[in-house]
């Protein structure tokens, strides 16, 4: 799973599934749609700082133990990761062509050769060194997983939807359960929510796998249920939280989850059972972020005061625990907007969140309004996509053109599939700059690769000119899906 740092929730699978959005700051719009375009852009790996003195590199160390044994793959892969990281591309050649001419019938030889021309943005040659590993280890997962993996990245929806289901017959029986789940939120992406339901919830059930993966499974039941059965996605949640409360994923979800459920109440006990038991700090953040927010919603049902101090409380404590987390101080000088008594307050805390490059989020002018574009947000980040189209369709007729309301919906059309909606969103808006807006244009292109249009995308790049991460993944992805296209009609 992946990591958990920052309070951001573990991905949904332990393969290469596109990731849950994960907490973002005070711009929350968009944030949202940057970090979506961060996994889509493909972007290079960062560049190493050079090495303190009296430092070793580790990589000498390996290429001597490569000489002494050229079959040692283990080795080959530790020093091609470092050398990727370090943007050493003559080194990370030889590494893989030394992998291959001392190991060209190993199969783990052909993934280092895929793994090198991925980072090239070569995907064409990545997609051919997987199929040669998968067809000298037709029996092995690496293969499948590797090419579900790229087809995932490529918005391949059929390939990647096959190569799951291939995996799941290879998995031995202690891993199919891990791969049943894997197929589950695959199907859930490419919106077959019954399906998706169906295996999660016989995994839920099944007590004889791991609580972990239980728990996983139960999440997913939950984000399914966000986007129909509310009353069921809290039951979902609990059970999760009763399975693993040492997760953070679990309580993470629940806190991002309070103001999206319609009766987040029982939620409390799990927040407060936290902080009575708990010492990891990351734990104990999440929890008291989880016990704001639900007092917040007290707030707007009983037209209670947002800044009382009884409430305001939640927040000192949060802010004592990690000063100016952005999640915090975001939310706070939207609060304070609500008081025009404090005025000065709010306008120096957005002088502070602009200074520290966060930016100043949008300000709806009521509590009711303020907790409709959060639950708007928070819907996102947890995959409620069906909520959020509701929600920003009301957010609109409240607040008219609140600024990031118009991306946030456009988000959440783009996560829900209703690509010629968007589409058509998108050319209205990018019509009405002189200059096209970047992250406009990957969405555009992302949609017509959705649409099996990969020679519009191309034709549009370089019509547009410029170069920057996003458009250089998406210009070798539309190659890659037009070299497959040709393919198909050549067989």
């Amino acid at each position: 799973m992946r990591s958990t740092m920052n309070h951001e929730p573990a991905s949904n699978s332990s393969v290469q599934a596109r990731p849950a959005l994960p907490w973002f700051g005070a711009q929350g719009g968009l944030l949202v749609l940057l970090f979506s375009l961060l996994f889509l852009a493909g972007c290079t790996m960062p560049q190493e700082e050079p090495l303190p003195d009296g430092v070793t590199d580790q990589r000498a160390d390996l290429v001597e133990r490569i000489k002494d044994n050229p079959t040692d793959l283990d080795a080959h892969a530790d020093l091609l990761r470092m050398q990727i990281k370090s943007g050493d591309r003559v080194g990370a050649e030889a590494t893989v062509a030394h992998a291959l001419k001392n190991n060209s019938r190993d199969f783990r030889s052909h993934l280092l050769e895929a793994q090198y021309h991925r980072w090239q943005l070569d995907l064409i040659t990545t997609e051919k060194s997987l199929l040669r590993a998968r067809t000298l280890a037709p029996d092995r997962l690496e293969p499948c997983v590797a090419l579900a993996g790229l087809y995932n990245q490529a918005y391949l929806d059929a390939e990647e939807l096959q190569l799951r289901r291939v995996a799941l017959e290879l998995a031995t029986p202690e891993l199919r359960p891990e791969f049943l789940l894997d197929l589950a939120y695959c199907l859930w992406q490419q919106r077959q929510g019954a399906e998706a339901s169906t295996i999660a919830a016989a995994l839920a059930a099944d007590k004889a796998i791991p609580p972990g993966l239980r728990a996983r499974s139960l999440l997913l039941q939950c984000e399914l249920a966000l986007n129909g059965d509310a009353k069921a996605a809290g039951e979902h949640l609990s059970a999760a939280f009763a399975l693993t409360p040492e997760d953070p994923a679990v309580l993470q979800f629940a806190a991002r989850a309070v103001v999206v459920m319609a009766d987040p109440g029982p939620l409390r006990a799990m927040f407060d059972q936290t902080l009575a038991g708990k010492d990891r700090a990351e734990l104990r953040w999440t929890a008291l972020f989880g016990i704001w927010m639900l007092e917040l919603c007290r707030c707007g049902q009983s037209a209670a005061n947002p800044l009382a101090d009884e409430v305001d409380g939640w927040r000192k404590r949060l802010e004592a625990m990690e000063p100016g987390h952005p999640d915090v101080s975001g939310r706070y000088y939207q609060l304070l907007r609500l008081d025009p008594q404090r005025a000065d307050e709010a306008k120096s805390l957005g002088t502070q969140l602009e200074e520290y490059g966060m930016g100043v989020p949008p300000a709806p002018t009521n509590l009711a309004a303020l907790l409709l574009l959060w639950r708007l947000e928070d819907s996102l980040r947890v995959g409620a996509f069906d909520r959020a189209l509701v929600d920003v369709a009301e957010l609109r007729k409240r607040e008219g053109n609140l600024e990031g309301t118009r991306m946030l919906g456009l988000m959440a059309r783009f996560k829900a599939r209703q690509d010629d909606i968007c589409l058509a969103e998108i050319d209205a808006w990018l019509a009405e700059n002189e200059k096209a807006d970047d992250i406009l244009l990957s969405l555009r292109w992302w949609i017509l690769l959705r649409q099996a249009k990969p020679l519009d995308v191309l034709t549009d790049i370089q019509k547009r000119g410029g170069e920057n991460n996003s458009r250089q993944w998406l210009e070798a992805v539309a190659k890659f899906h037009t070299y497959r296209a040709a393919a198909r009609k050549g067989e």
